[in-house]
């Protein structure tokens, strides 16, 4: 996801992530991967905002050297399941 510096700060990628959780959550997804690179605080700003961790280990670009990028991931409740009794 990428979105445009103009529109940065007014909620944009707040609401795109939203959605897409909703939407993989009612999927049935048990969670989210991102790829994001190491240099850009505000995408690294927005998916740890919205709970997503980044993996330890970076990973080096094969089409931007020398940018490297992580995995941040974001586990998702479980929908639809009966309890365990």
């Amino acid at each position: 996801m990428w979105v445009s510096p103009t529109a940065r700060g007014h909620g944009v990628g707040v609401s795109l992530v939203g959605a897409v959780v909703d939407w993989a959550t009612a999927e049935g997804a048990d969670r989210l991967l991102a790829r994001v690179f190491d240099d850009a605080p505000h995408a690294r700003a927005l998916y740890g905002g919205a709970g997503f961790v980044p993996e330890p280990t970076a990973r080096a670009s094969r089409w931007h050297p020398p940018r490297t990028w992580r995995t941040w991931a974001l586990p998702l409740p479980v929908v639809g399941t009966a309890p365990e009794s």
